[in-house]
């Protein structure tokens, strides 16, 4: 088993409390049906902060935590344990921090002091796994700045996003170093939102239509042609980062067969004593602990500053499906309850059924990433 150093285990106890003191009452009410909104995590976000914890990955210079990739895969696993983790701020694409004059006063300054909130669309209708090759939104420029036309789709957190950064081409050939990154207010007249249900209760993406929409010149972040490349080097850490959301979800199931095995009696005695269900457990638990030694023995290759795109993609994949069966085994071995919205079991049965597909789907990752490293 995988052992964390004292000093990430140090960083682990103190998001363990503030999960215990701010998002665990928030789970209780979600399980009794309440809807939650932005304001109800702020509380748990700026206890975060407090304790500093905000900006994950963020360069210290610029007031982040600056953490280790093995540290916050540590922090996503213990934070994702519960069914409504704390929402960290200080999320930002790598080419934001480099920009001076007038777009870091409108853009940059306003997200540091998280006075502000952003969401991303990349992905278009089509788009799916190969984002780059199926873009179609472009921009064109004018004397004016910039006018962008065509649509995205699974946009999260447009909600309380209140300016949008929008991939789009810039250039004539399908190509990604012809893709920009744009910044869009949310208010502009030429941004048209739709909203989409998705699985899980409450859970919204939002489809957007970019209809002559006009930004000025200094919309555009970072040099014309580079928003793909942007995009792709926060990809990996954030698959990593999906690995440590399976794992965490993972084991808090885990921990919830064990209890309900141990109390529930049926047939003259405790589950526990059932082979059966000895055997889910064993399984999920065996399988949390490989994921886990694999996900932070790749982690620490990353932060020595080796290449691990390929681990990223291969925890991604296992991460995601692993999780699922864990979350399944946890059901049936809870029976009807677990069916039920009022445990968060059948909200993580939802949820995590669309892990294996976005940021890369199994069948993609499998074929296109590993395969094609394999035999080459």
């Amino acid at each position: 088993m995988y052992e964390l150093k004292e000093e990430t285990r140090a960083i682990v106890e103190l998001v363990r409390r503030i999960v215990r003191d701010h998002q665990m009452p928030l789970e209780a009410q979600m399980l009794r049906g309440e809807k939650l909104t932005f304001a109800d995590y702020q509380p748990g976000r700026e206890a975060a902060r407090q304790a500093g914890l905000w900006g994950l990955r963020l360069p210290s210079e610029f007031g982040g935590a600056d953490l280790s990739l093995v540290d916050r895969l540590a922090v996503v696993e213990e934070n994702r344990k519960c069914l409504t983790p704390i929402r960290f701020g200080g999320e930002v694409l790598p080419s934001l921090i480099h920009v001076q004059g007038e777009q870091k006063a409108r853009y940059l300054d306003p997200f540091l002091s998280d006075s502000t909130a952003i969401c991303f669309a990349l992905t278009e209708p089509g788009g799916g796994s190969d984002p780059a090759g199926a873009l179609s939104t472009h921009a064109r420029r004018d004397e004016k700045g910039w006018v962008i036309n065509g649509s995205k789709i699974w946009i999260t957190d447009f909600d309380n996003a209140d300016r949008v950064f929008v991939f789009a081409r810039t250039g004539k050939e399908r190509a990604a170093n012809n893709i920009s990154t744009f910044a869009v207010e949310k208010g502009n007249p030429g941004l048209i939102a739709r909203p989409v249900p998705m699985l899980g209760v409450g859970h919204v993406t939002h489809q957007l239509a970019f209809e002559d929409c006009r930004v000025d010149d200094v919309a555009c972040i970072g040099a014309e042609g580079a928003g793909f490349k942007s995009a792709q080097d926060a990809l990996n850490p954030v698959r990593f980062e999906i690995a440590a959301t399976a794992l965490g979800i993972a084991q808090r199931c885990y921990e919830m067969m064990v209890e309900h095995a141990k109390q529930r009696v049926a047939f003259g005695g405790p589950l526990s004593e059932k082979q059966s269900i000895q055997s889910m457990i064993v399984d999920s638990w065996v399988e949390i602990q490989q994921i886990r030694l694999l996900m932070y023995t790749c982690a620490e290759k990353h932060d020595r500053g080796e290449d691990a795109r390929i681990e990223a993609g291969m925890l991604k994949m296992v991460g995601s499906e692993m999780v699922g069966r864990v979350v399944d085994r946890a059901i049936q071995i809870h029976g009807a309850a677990g069916c039920t919205y009022e445990t968060p079991l059948a909200h993580w049965y939802d949820n995590q059924r669309m892990a294996r597909i976005y940021d890369g789907a199994s069948e993609v990752l499998k074929h296109r990433v590993l395969a094609r490293y394999l035999l080459t």
